[in-house]
């Protein structure tokens, strides 16, 4: 595939698209005749992904047969993909754009967020490919320069005319140029079938006079034109619709009052996109004018059931396999029956299916309340491995070549397009059963041409505990206590996968009601809550934090939350919320209270301002839950030394302690664990603590303060919780400070 990103047709019914393993665009033969006939300009929106290189090394050698250069702030058309050696090229303003470079391509019109998105990413990597050297299976340079424009060619009228048009004067892989010239050597007629991947649609495009851009050929939507008052249809041309989005031809822009007319009629969730005309002709439409195929299409009904079917631009992504219940990307749907079968399936059968594979791996996943799933590839294999309970599980291991058949299938699932060389991040829904799960898919590439896939299990939407089961009596009742004041900023700190986000949202909760308005901004949005408005960024449409932070302070919310305090703005933004009257929660990757304080002086936030806008500091980690089922077998007697190390963190030591060991207990999977529980830090901003942080005091002077006070440390919270039964001595000693308990020098001198 020599695609961007899924290519998705804002007006193309379903073909069955002809295979083929190296095209963008999958083209029905007898479709490609009236596509390219009626010099159709498709629009298309691209998924967010990178380029890919073949139809960057395609655009390079056009590049280098014209003699130009490529010029991103000109605003040229874009490479999409290829069709055979036909380049597809797009832009979102065809009317004002020249083709560049000079030659026949077929052309797409692009939003102007995909255009301005792509042509980011295509400066650089045209600038590279054209740097490096060219290596065997590159596009070579044709034998014949296309001639001045003023010289007519003669167009091709057969497909063997075609083929050799295609040899003189187009770029071709070596491999593909071999069959060509075996193609025309053969005495019998040419089949389409035996041609290389996207030559019959490039031949189709030349014997049909080429592909050209002509939006004015381009016949409305008919539901449309219903819905659009005559007054509107005068100044405009609609072009096409697609799942809430229409396109607009136009002779001038900007026109927002005529985008404003058009969203008042067709209403809620539509957006609307403008093409500009080549002058007042674009904007005649008329019966008489549309294409004689078009009109003879609709005599003859072949656009309804049992006639010919219009083409379909699509990639190979688009199209699920017959009687596979997979066909629409980024959304996985199984059934009870498929889970139980998955489940039975036997992922290293001599004839395994890779995408059984990887449904196999995912639903288990599902099952075993995962966090995170990753495809992995190593030096000779890959292999998945899964995160339960914040540890990583080997699941799987396969050889190499069967891997990358599971990437392939998965990134397929997901709507990622076939990009080995860039980073590429997606999303995805799985109806697993009843369940509805909600992944983040980030795929990385690994030593060249190897691909890492790490999935991210999203939280069940609304699916988060009340804080007294999250947290024990006494710091639930200080966080409520602190959620229920008429205003104060609360900070929730920890490293990345500590349970921030699940505290932040048990809080807010608590005091989710109909007279409270809640505004959040989130990267990205996790856990779903009716009732609270979730905004999240979106860096494909330049939505960045402080886009957000400039219409956050204008939504009149009560409580305000922000994801996560990165710089200075951010931090003050808050504590302006703060002391304005509002209740405001924050998150931080700090590893204690006291270092919090420390971290925002540091960033430049007024000491003074902090300290009167903070109400309580958090600070947290997770632990490993003992298994309620299988716990009771594992007690022992703790030792004289563990004894004392609960003493010396003024904790009773306990009448015994577990140890679990692999057992045969389905419920925790023979580990001793299910689940995990938080181990807590909490400081409150009192009197004293805010003239500290206001003279900014040491960290120690902080510390001295919560331990005079008995606010236990986050250490002294997780051995609280093995005194309790709740986990073990070895998951608490994670979190214990690496000097804690070490050997005298004499001793260590002896080790």
């Amino acid at each position: 595939m020599n695609s961007p990103g899924a290519l998705i047709p804002f007006q193309s019914p379903q073909v069955a698209p002809t295979p083929a393993a190296e095209d963008a665009f999958m083209l029905e033969s007898d479709a490609v005749h009236a596509a390219f006939g009626e010099h159709r300009l498709y629009p298309v929106a691209l998924s967010p992904a990178s380029v890919y290189d073949a139809a960057v090394q395609l655009y390079s050698r056009w590049l280098d047969i014209a003699g130009a250069a490529f010029e991103a702030d000109a605003e040229p058309w874009l490479p999409i993909g290829r069709v055979g050696p036909l380049l597809v090229l797009g832009h979102y303003n065809p009317a004002r754009a020249a083709f560049l470079p000079e030659g026949w391509f077929q052309p797409v019109l692009l939003r102007r967020v995909d255009y301005d998105r792509h042509r980011r990413l295509c400066g650089p990597v045209i600038a590279t490919t054209r740097k490096a050297e060219w290596h065997d299976g590159d596009f070579a340079l044709p034998r014949r320069a296309f001639p001045e424009a003023e010289t007519k060619l003669i167009r091709p009228v057969t497909l063997r005319a075609a083929l050799r048009f295609l040899i003189e004067y187009f770029p071709h892989r070596q491999a593909d140029l071999e069959v060509l010239h075996e193609v025309l050597a053969a005495p019998e007629d040419i089949k389409a079938e035996i041609l290389p991947a996207g030559y019959f649609g490039a031949c189709w495009a030349l014997m049909q006079e080429g592909a050209v851009a002509d939006i004015t050929a381009v016949a409305p939507p008919e539901a449309l034109l219903r819905r659009v008052p005559s007054d509107i249809l005068g100044r405009i041309r609609l072009i096409s619709e697609y799942r809430g989005n229409v396109w607009v031809g136009v002779t001038r822009l900007p026109q927002p009052d005529l985008e404003d007319m058009l969203l008042n009629e067709l209403g809620d969730g539509w957006c609307v996109h403008f093409a500009l005309l080549d002058g007042p002709r674009g904007l005649e439409r008329t019966r008489s004018a549309e294409p004689q195929s078009t009109a003879r299409a609709r005599d003859e009904g072949e656009d309804k059931p049992g006639g010919r079917p219009r083409v379909k631009i699509a990639d190979a992504r688009t199209r699920g396999r017959a009687g596979d219940n997979q066909s629409e990307p980024g959304v996985i749907r199984l059934t009870q029956k498929d889970v139980r079968e998955l489940e039975s399936y036997n992922a290293r059968r001599p004839d395994r299916d890779p995408l059984k594979v990887f449904l196999k791996e995912l639903s288990a996943g599902v099952r075993h309340g995962a966090t995170d799933l990753h495809i992995e590839v190593g030096l000779e294999s890959y292999r998945i491995r899964a995160r339960i309970d914040g540890y990583l599980e080997e699941w799987l291991e396969m050889p190499l070549e069967f891997g990358r058949m599971v990437v392939g299938a998965a990134k397929e699932q997901f709507g990622l397009a076939p990009e080995r060389w860039m980073p590429q991040d997606g999303a995805c829904t799985v109806h697993h059963g009843s369940d509805i799960v909600n992944l983040r898919v980030a795929a990385y590439p690994i030593r060249g041409s190897g691909q890492k896939l790490a999935i991210r299990f999203l939280p069940r939407r609304g699916d988060v505990p009340p804080l007294n089961v999250l947290m024990p009596a006494r710091e639930a009742a200080l966080m409520r206590r602190s959620i229920t004041r008429p205003y104060g900023l609360i900070l929730l700190c920890g490293p990345t996968g500590s349970g921030k986000t699940t505290t932040t949202f048990s809080a807010l909760a608590e005091i989710n009601q109909p007279d409270v308005n809640i505004t959040t901004m989130e990267d990205p949005v996790e856990y779903e809550m009716d009732g609270v408005n979730q905004a999240e960024l979106d860096k494909s449409r330049a939505v960045e934090w402080n886009v957000l932070l400039s219409g956050f302070l204008r939504q009149d919310p009560d409580v305000g939350m922000v994801g996560e305090i990165r710089d200075r703005e951010t931090a003050e933004t808050a504590i302006r919320l703060t002391l304005t009257g509002h209740i405001v929660l924050a998150t931080l990757h700090t590893m204690s209270c006291a270092h919090t304080v420390e971290r925002l002086v540091d960033t430049g936030v007024n000491p003074q301002m902090f300290a009167n806008a903070a109400t309580l500091i958090v600070s947290q980690r997770l632990v490993r839950r003992l298994c309620a089922r299988c716990k009771n077998g594992t007690r022992r007697a703790p030792t004289e030394a563990e004894q004392n190390l609960f003493r010396r963190h003024d904790i009773a030591p306990p009448a015994a302690l577990h140890d679990p060991k692999p057992a045969g207990c389905p419920e925790c999977r023979g580990t001793g664990y299910k689940g995990q529980v938080g181990a807590f830090e909490m400081l409150p901003v009192t009197d004293e603590v805010s003239q500290l942080i206001a003279e900014k005091r040491p960290v120690r002077a902080i510390e001295e303060w919560m331990r005079a006070h008995e606010f236990p440390r986050v250490y002294q919270s997780a051995l609280n919780l093995v005194a309790r039964g709740e986990t073990t001595l070895a998951e608490a000693n994670l979190w214990q400070a690496v000097w804690d308990d070490l050997p005298p020098p004499a001793a260590t001198a002896t080790l």
